[in-house]
């Protein structure tokens, strides 16, 4: 993801500086589940850089199988040899590898075999864990009308959102929409969110008084999880370097 894990640290063998680094691991410690969603990363400046697909299986030293991606309902061309860095989040921890489509095949349905990573880099994503943002996205309580407002920060598990106005009450449900940038990827989300606390913010001289609203994420998809993961990283790393 600019990355759940760095490019450079899966060529050249080496953990990269993190304190959350949980790697290496085999593929078989991690535990996947079949139908787990999986990131692909395009190595070339041709095809769209990011995409999803679902785990399908795979064997110990043979390969992993994973649907054929699809792109805006077309199956995307995926040539054998072409060579990914492979995404995955499971329990807390966002693992990725490198690797090469091994076989492609339509039968009995499209699917790809990729090779079998020797290693496993993984990150301890940890659910409070919280990354800054300032991302413009849209909050809709059931039953009721639409807010614009401004996501401060985010996490695994939830996240704080600024409005003009109160939009519900604690504990009431509501649909945060986003649209987040990953390297150089978009995804746009959907979460369902439950409201876990509603303060007034302290604005500065040139700030406009905002209502600040402490969500919780409630049964986030693998695929929205990945995603939040590869920002929360993005921006640890980003953090890293102005620090360094």
């Amino acid at each position: 993801m600019s990355t759940v894990l760095d490019e450079a640290s899966l060529k050249t063998g080496k953990p990269e500086p993190s304190p959350r680094d949980a790697g290496p691991l085999t593929l078989d410690q991690i535990k996947l589940n079949i139908g787990d969603a999986i990131q692909l990363q395009f190595q070339s400046d041709v095809e769209p850089s990011r995409c999803f697909v679902t785990l399908i299986g795979y064997l110990e030293g043979q390969s992993v199988v994973v649907t054929t991606p699809i792109l805006n309902g077309s199956m995307m061309l995926v040539r054998e040899g072409q060579d990914f860095v492979v995404r995955l989040f499971s329990g807390k921890s966002a693992y990725a590898f490198a690797a090469s489509a091994k076989r492609v095949t339509n039968t009995p349905y499209p699917h790809l075999h990729l090779t079998y990573p020797k290693e496993v880099r993984g990150m301890v994503v940890r659910g409070s864990s919280r990354g800054r943002t300032h991302i413009i996205c849209h909050a809709t309580v059931e039953g009721g009308r639409g807010h614009a407002c401004i996501a401060r920060d985010i996490s695994i598990g939830g996240a704080l959102i600024a409005a003009s106005e109160k939009i519900g009450e604690v504990g009431k449900l509501l649909t945060l929409k986003l649209r987040v940038k990953v390297g150089e990827a978009e995804h746009v989300l959907a979460l369902n969110c439950m409201i876990r606390s509603v303060n007034a913010s302290r604005p500065t001289v040139d700030e406009k008084p905002t209502v600040l609203h402490g969500l919780s994420f409630e049964d986030v998809t693998g695929q929205d999880t990945l995603v939040i993961s590869a920002l929360l990283y993005q921006n640890m790393i980003s953090a890293q370097e102005v620090d360094g």
